[in-house]
């Protein structure tokens, strides 16, 4: 356990560190972090995803509906119960409460998820690895992208040109184009998918890099919204689930599978969001931190307590 534990995350705090050790030796700053942002959101990540949701045989995730419908539960009813609750019950801003809402609903699956899901379960890993990123790029995704353009420069345009802004960024068509082809039955053989890895592979370690230089520039800082952010994404999501599974007296693995899904950390993206949208930088930068060192310990105990 301990060396799976230390595979998979110990290398996304080394990463982070290092990208704010490179901010407080000034060899990057904020607009360079802008920037890596840029090349992750047009062109590595969409492949990335592009590539792991076309990977997956669209029989696989027709043979596996009930773990689909609860990592699906997890993330879009999360996202939904947060959002709505943040605006409408704490009265937070829209795009504030879209990016705690992804914060705390969206687990790095494309990025961590090759190496935890992996180790514990090698012969669903890809069926989880292709679930997880497809609800984060075609749901979470197009509806934060959407309230964050609606509330900012869009807010004046028409409903139908604000629904085809939600279209417009590659991480969206990429993806749903993926879903497309992979529902009709199309399929990247193992000997083409190195045409998107190569770059796409890039994603997870350029986001991180990124998210240490913005940590830097905005200096982490752990306020009781980190705390509350980290703790609902790390064990009250997860637990909730799980007593929800077990009222419907669901099959012990399929428990297992959806619960270490949803237990990974929080995804560098709404970072991204943050630093391109210029609202909560600071909390997003240092919930990641936060959510990241913490996830040792919280999925650790999920591993011993449930004899994974």
């Amino acid at each position: 356990m301990a060396k799976i534990l230390i595979s998979s995350l110990l290398p996304i705090v080394i990463t982070l560190l290092v990208g704010y050790f490179a901010g407080f030796k000034r060899d990057f700053a904020e607009p360079d972090a802008a920037l890596l942002n840029k090349v992750i959101m047009k062109y590595t990540l969409p492949l990335s995803l592009f590539g792991g949701i076309i990977s997956t045989k669209r029989t696989e995730i027709l043979q596996n509906v009930s773990v689909t419908f609860w990592i699906f539960s997890g993330m879009v009813g999360g996202y939904l119960v947060f959002f709505l609750s943040a605006h409408y019950l704490f009265k937070t801003n829209l795009r504030l409460a879209a990016l705690r809402a992804l914060t705390i609903s969206g687990p790095a699956i494309p990025f961590v998820g090759p190496v935890i899901l992996g180790a514990l379960f090698p012969k669903e890993r890809s069926l989880l690895i292709g679930i997880g990123s497809l609800i984060l790029s075609t749901i979470q995704l197009p509806i934060s992208v959407m309230i964050l353009s609606t509330a900012t420069k869009t807010q004046r345009n028409s409903f139908f040109k604000n629904v085809i802004s939600i279209f417009k960024p590659a991480i969206v068509w990429a993806s749903l184009l993926a879903f497309i082809l992979s529902i009709n039955g199309v399929y990247l053989p193992i000997e083409w998918q190195n045409c998107f890895t190569v770059l796409g592979s890039a994603t997870g370690g350029l986001a991180l890099f990124a998210s240490g230089i913005i940590l830097f520039q905005r200096r982490p800082k752990f306020s009781t919204p980190v705390w509350i952010n980290t703790a609902i994404k790390n064990i009250i999501l997860p637990s909730v689930i799980f007593r929800v599974m077990l009222l419907f007296n669901t099959n012990p693995h399929i428990t297992n599978m959806a619960l270490v899904s949803l237990s990974i950390p929080t995804a560098a993206i709404a970072t991204i969001f943050a630093s391109q949208y210029k609202i909560a930088e600071q909390e997003m930068a240092s919930t990641l931190f936060l959510s990241t060192f913490t996830s040792v310990f919280t999925l650790a105990g999920l591993i011993v307590i449930r004899h994974i």
